[in-house]
């Protein structure tokens, strides 16, 4: 797949176009054939597609005159990440058509004022997600442009070069830096709108453990690791392979930009039930 079109949908193994409306709809048609229809209420519904890979594809329909209408799509995915938070607020899309699906999380990390923002995976969830709430939730961190270094020395040595064009050391991040860069505005570098704020942070953290996945549904592969970053979060990161160019090893460190996509935790016996049969 050519990097351009590489998308967050690739980043779990469906091979979703995103090049306009009419082309995803086209490329997620046979996808459809593995739905499981879940109602949200008398007139949306979500046609859900998950994978023993830990991939997941949510497309909303409407009905409207007798038909089901194409609303929006979203990957997600379903993981190992164990990341404690206190919820702050919840936000629906400000479109009333995306509303019922498209739900944004302001939290804190546990312990912290630290904010992170992130957009609910599972809109089924949402009642569990009240202000005030403290939880456990499993983040899925999707990336267009990740860095790779070899463990922390490496990551540590590139930073300390200096600057080219002003002759003075760059910044230094540690490496499990944590930036809710979806708070600052885009003039600023970040990812907020007049809107609000963007559900992405920048972060860096070491890789637990990593596997190249195969979507037996979607067809695609994709890599995942389970990183260890900010405040002893761990965090699914799920790469399209056109981004990674060696394998992913255990204690090196990712870092870069991230969507963040976030649902209820599972608990950690439940694992080695969950399976990973297409990975290779």
């Amino acid at each position: 797949m050519p990097l351009d079109d590489v998308s967050h949908f690739a980043m779990v193994g469906f091979p979703v176009s995103t090049r306009d409306a009419d082309a995803m709809v086209r490329s997620m048609d046979p996808l459809l054939k593995a739905c499981a229809f879940v109602e949200i209420d008398r007139e949306n519904r979500l046609c859900v597609v998950r994978d023993q890979s830990g991939g997941d594809l949510r497309v909303a329909l409407r009905s409207r005159a007798g038909q089901d209408e194409f609303v929006t799509a979203n990957p997600g995915f379903t993981g190992e990440g164990q990341t404690e938070v206190e919820i702050v607020a919840t936000t629906p899309s400000r479109d009333k058509d995306y509303a019922p699906y498209e739900i944004r999380i302001s939290a804190q990390f546990k312990g912290e004022k630290t904010p992170l923002i992130f957009d609910l995976a599972d809109p089924q969830q949402l009642a569990a997600f009240k202000p005030g709430g403290k939880m456990t939730v499993d983040i899925a961190a999707f990336s267009f442009a990740p860095e790779f270094y070899a463990d922390s020395s490496s990551y540590y040595r590139a930073q300390q070069k200096s600057d080219g064009a002003t002759g003075k050391p760059r910044a230094v991040f540690a490496d499990n830096f944590f930036i809710p860069i979806g708070m600052f505005l885009e003039s600023a570098g970040g990812s907020a709108t007049s809107e609000g704020p963007g559900a992405d942070a920048d972060f860096a953290g070491t890789v637990i453990k990593a596997e190249r996945r195969i979507n037996g549904v979607g067809g695609g592969t994709f890599w995942w690791a389970l990183v260890r970053t900010y405040n002893d979060a761990l965090i699914d990161v799920v790469l399209a392979p056109e981004t990674v160019p060696n394998p992913i090893k255990a204690g090196s460190i990712i870092s870069g930009r991230f969507w963040l996509s976030a649902r209820l935790a599972t608990p950690i016996s439940a694992h080695s039930a969950i399976g990973t049969g297409n990975a290779r």
